[in-house]
């Protein structure tokens, strides 16, 4: 929709209204089969990550795999970002094509119990197959992100509001232990933050994905070397926001 209007009003502005409409239709349908079959792999360059092993991530992928026989999914590939922060998202078209990434800060430093929340939740996005839209959307509005503010929230919503606290519930219906995701996501908001200049604190690639992590990345800011994670502004009318779901998580 965004590649249509962008084409349509171009050629519109020159006097081919028609044609804009037609070749702001065609570019639409190109960009978004391209985001659909390669999505995946252009977000994981962008956030420089890198596909691990088994013996590179042994607590992480026997996690994995444990969660994965429970939940009756094949057993994705695992992609680790080098990056302090702690956090977590999955990516793929479907259930064989999924990819499960990492921070080194969340698979070096959380417990064992609160590590198999947050892939727990992940998975969990696996398995509702809702990586499909967001993945797309983030691929596809990839490249306005840098000049538009709005993009982050725009793939959120064509993610799906609520997105992430509605998978909280699931997640630990799998795990049934509340307190193992709720302690994760409480020592994912303690920090440390994204460090500066990594994919994860600014630029096109944390404003396109932010909401597609287990926790919301900072917004990119342009003034200060970035944001809190827990937010107080962030949280109001906002389902997804981390404090919101750490209250939820407490009374499950």
């Amino acid at each position: 929709m965004v590649v249509f209007g962008i084409v349509a009003l171009v050629m519109t502005g020159v006097g081919l209204t028609i044609v804009g409409l037609v070749a702001g239709a065609a570019a639409g349908v190109v960009v978004s089969v391209s985001a659909w079959l390669g999505g995946t792999s252009v977000i994981l360059r962008s956030l420089g990550a890198h596909r691990v092993d088994e013996e590179e991530v042994p607590r992480a992928h026997n996690l994995v795999e444990g969660l994965c026989a429970s939940m009756g999914l094949p057993v994705p590939a695992i992609w680790m970002v080098e990056e302090q922060a702690r956090d977590a998202l999955a990516l793929g078209r479907g259930h064989r094509t999924a990819a499960l990434v990492l921070t080194t800060g969340l698979a070096e430093t959380l417990d064992p119990v609160a590590l198999e929340g947050v892939i727990a939740h992940e998975l969990t996005h696996v398995k509702r197959c809702d990586i499909s839209p967001a993945t797309v959307s983030a691929a596809v509005l990839l490249p306005f992100a840098l000049f538009v503010p709005a993009v982050g929230g725009l793939v959120h919503r064509l993610a799906g509001r609520g997105r992430e606290f509605h998978t909280d519930r699931l997640a630990v219906g799998v795990t049934r232990y509340p307190p193992g995701l709720r302690d994760a996501l409480s020592a994912m908001t303690e920090g440390p933050l994204p460090r500066l200049g990594s994919s994860l604190a600014n630029g096109a690639v944390a404003r396109a994905t932010r909401w597609l992590w287990t926790i919301a990345l900072p917004e990119p800011a342009r003034s200060r070397p970035t944001a809190a994670w827990n937010d107080p502004d962030r949280a109001v009318g906002e389902l997804d926001a981390v404090v919101v779901r750490i209250a939820a998580l407490d009374e499950w």
